[in-house]
């Protein structure tokens, strides 16, 4: 009786085990594995900003002789530069990445950063007299990466050092006389005029004279006379060839 009540429990004790579920570590039939995800990593965009200089403070007008300040900043950079300076000169430019300043008719720079190594980005000031009259045409500029970096063009006006205003002019001087030969101008003004003799007159050169002027050189073909004065009356010029002392043409400057 014991032996058949042990051996009753035994299967008893069998079933119910074989009764109770054990996890599948079978993989179901078109299932594809799972496999363990890596979290994306964030995606960081490096925008590189171009070098710039701003020219961001300068005069509007003084008197000649008098200083001209020049406030410049440069960012988009960070380490250093060799030089800088503003440049300066009576004739606008237009300029590139490839523009080195002895390639522009800028005639004049600010003195205060040499070659050196100048620290960027930052802010910077120079200065320098100015003792010609005229209208001026300025830029800041530094080197980049060997790159020419400008400032945008800016203009400022030399008056006399009376503060009277100036009147500039450009003549051409050909073979029949001047190009424009009429000029109007205030009186107290502080006239400049730039004559450019051009190729087609005498080659053995020309002569402007005029009450207005004292000198009076005798120029070639492609050369060039400035000549200044403060208006005060009307008065007229006039142009000779040398080979004969021949009158060629007259202009007039007229004074109101």
């Amino acid at each position: 009786m014991k032996i058949l009540y042990a051996l009753a429990l035994i299967m008893l004790l069998a079933i119910t085990m074989g009764c109770i579920s054990q996890p599948s570590t079978q993989q179901a039939q078109g299932e594809k594995p799972v496999e363990n995800a890596t979290p994306e990593k964030p995606t960081t965009t490096v925008i590189k900003e171009k070098p710039k200089i701003v020219l961001e403070d300068y005069p509007s007008q003084l008197k000649a002789g008098e200083v001209a300040s020049f406030k410049w900043s440069i960012s988009g950079a960070k380490g250093s530069v060799p030089y800088m300076a503003v440049y300066i000169g009576k004739e606008s430019n237009a300029v590139s990445d490839n523009t080195a300043p002895d390639k522009t008719s800028y005639t004049l720079k600010t003195p205060g950063y040499p070659r050196g190594s100048y620290n960027i980005p930052g802010k910077f000031t120079d200065s320098i007299k100015m003792d010609e009259p005229g209208t001026y045409y300025a830029r800041a500029h530094t080197v980049v990466d060997g790159k020419n970096i400008w400032s945008e063009e800016v203009s400022f006006a030399v008056v006399g050092a009376a503060g009277q205003p100036v009147k500039e002019f450009k003549v051409m001087v050909i073979n029949a006389g001047f190009e424009p030969n009429t000029f109007t101008v205030r009186k107290g003004d502080l006239v400049k005029m730039h004559f450019e003799v051009g190729s087609d007159v005498n080659p053995a050169g020309v002569r402007i004279v005029s009450p207005g002027w004292k000198n009076a050189p005798a120029l070639k073909p492609g050369e060039m006379q400035d000549v200044e004065f403060t208006a005060d009356s009307s008065f007229e010029f006039s142009l000779y060839w040398l080979a004969g002392n021949l009158l060629r043409g007259k202009a007039k400057v007229t004074v109101e």
